[in-house]
């Protein structure tokens, strides 16, 4: 943005430039008549000028340019398709002002001109999606991905926000996700095995078994594997005894692909942070350890922080070099990089790093730091607040706060319908196994989130206990041997030992 050195200068500036723009205005209507080609050429060179101006920062400037461009008259001179990008690229600019009414409605306008932009109304559907107009927002996601042209321009998280904000409505879920496979996305260029193992649920659920072979076959992760193979319903479409669909064998075929993939985009970025964490789950922690080396020895004393997406990235990096660590006993060293994880990832916006923190506080039995570092954490989504509360209800379990216990009890119960998963583990953690018995049936009941309960369920390499996990672990160990556990489990799927990590 640019800067400004006074209160009326703005002002003098508009009254000086008024007169000229409308005699501008005038000369662009004679000039459109008498050369319309040039004329329309120059306009489209003034638009792509103003878009450069906001992508380079100037977003308050590129706004004054839109502001006049779209008075216009040379704007006639567009079609459809051009004038309908013109109005979202302004779009585009009055949301960086934070003009989020203006912006709205001018991609109403792009839309009126043009119905088939999709950008417009990808664009219109994430600010739907702030406002938790959650179907509004998944229609206009799936009405601009049948009209994109080859694979659709949408952020992974917009899409992975809103297929869980749509857990409870597969009549829409299933066309977005159906509709996002059609066309080819991918999330950062990697397929999504998570999504592809829902959508394939749902096809299975909606009695469409002729489409599930197709959408298994682009699944070639680890857990997603897992998933699929613990659960009956698919049985009939997985030839469980091949190595296609043997999970070791796909983590590392992963890492291997990840390995090509940060070859030709190198740096820290999400790339990187995706091949790190397949590496810890295929338990090669000191590939991580190399892998994150530099920026370790680089980030405690670096002269500033990271800023946005390289802020996240570098935050993850060092978190995975703290699990690194885990994996192989060196507890201290964890905790050290966690922290210095959370500082480098500052602004990064996201919650993760201080979680992680506040956890390894707990298992390392420092309740009173666990507690402090959560504290005050803001804007977090549902299970944010879910890991936030299990934390604080461990914590208050180690030294005797039974009111910040029944607080954190409480907060967990009401939204355990969004996080059932953080709220079975909390009442394993209080010691409550009737109660998490009776969760994990209704989750078992429940067709799409079966899979992730079965996948809790099953055995996995771990990390070396610390001291606050060995009572839990207990729990839980007593907790999957129970009868009616391993009857509900063994139901509609089953339990296997994988030489994976999963912590």
């Amino acid at each position: 943005m640019t800067r400004r050195t006074g209160s009326a200068l703005p002002l003098l500036f508009s009254l000086c430039v008024a007169p000229v723009a409308g005699v501008a205005a005038h000369d662009a209507a004679e000039a459109a008549v008498s050369h319309p080609a040039a004329t329309k050429l120059a306009f489209l060179a003034e638009l792509s000028a103003a878009t450069d101006q906001a992508i380079s920062g100037d977003t308050l400037g590129a706004a004054i340019a839109f502001e006049q461009l779209l008075d216009d008259p040379r704007l006639a001179t567009l079609d459809d398709v051009q004038r309908s990008h013109a109005w979202h690229n302004a779009a585009l600019v009055a949301g960086e002002q934070k003009q989020v009414e203006l912006a709205e409605r001018r991609l109403q306008t792009a839309l009126s001109i043009n119905p088939r932009n999709a950008d417009a109304r990808f664009l219109l559907a994430a600010g739907q999606l702030a406002n938790e107009q959650v179907q509004a927002s998944a229609n206009n996601v799936i009405r601009g991905i049948a009209d994109s042209e080859g694979a659709p321009d949408l952020p992974k998280d917009l899409v992975w926000h809103l297929d869980r904000l749509l857990k409870d409505m597969p009549a829409t879920r299933l066309p977005l996700l159906q509709g996002l496979f059609d066309h080819g996305w991918k999330s950062d260029d990697l397929e999504p095995g998570e999504l592809w193992v829902t959508l394939a649920t749902l096809q299975v659920e909606a009695g469409q078994h002729d489409k599930v072979s197709e959408t298994l076959a682009r699944v070639d992760e680890p857990f997603p594997l897992v998933m699929l193979r613990s659960d009956k319903r698919f049985d009939r479409h997985l030839e469980r005894g091949t190595p296609r669909v043997d999970p070791v064998g796909a983590a590392q075929r992963q890492i291997d692909r990840l390995r090509v993939a940060t070859m030709l985009a190198p740096g820290i970025n999400d790339t990187a942070v995706e091949l790190a964490f397949a590496l810890l789950v295929a338990g090669q922690p000191q590939d991580v350890i190399g892998m994150t080396q530099s920026l370790a020895d680089y980030a405690p004393t670096a002269p500033t922080l990271p800023k946005g997406d390289e802020a996240r990235s570098v935050g993850w990096m060092l978190e995975l070099r703290g699990r690194a660590q885990r994996q192989l006993g060196q507890n201290d060293a964890a905790l050290d990089t966690q922290v210095l994880a959370v500082r480098m990832a500052e602004d990064s916006g996201l919650a993760d790093q201080p979680l992680g923190l506040a956890y390894l506080y707990a298992v390392m039995l420092r309740p009173s730091m666990a507690r402090e570092t959560v504290r005050d954490l803001k804007e977090l989504n549902a299970y944010g607040e879910g890991a936030r509360q299990l934390i604080n209800l461990m914590a208050a379990l180690q030294v005797g706060d039974s009111t910040a216990a029944q607080g954190a009890r409480e907060v967990l119960s009401a939204n355990r319908q969004q996080t059932p998963g953080i709220y079975m583990t909390s009442l394993i953690a209080d010691n409550r196994l009737d109660e998490a018995a009776a969760t994990l049936l209704a989750r078992l009941a429940d067709p799409t989130e079966r899979g992730a309960a079965l996948l809790e369920m099953q055995s996995f390499r771990m990390s070396p206990r610390l001291p606050g996990e060995v009572a839990f672990q207990a729990r839980w160990k007593h907790f999957a041997q129970r009868t009616d556990v391993q009857a509900a489990v063994n139901k509609v799927g089953r339990v296997e030992t994988y030489a994976l990590y999963n912590d």
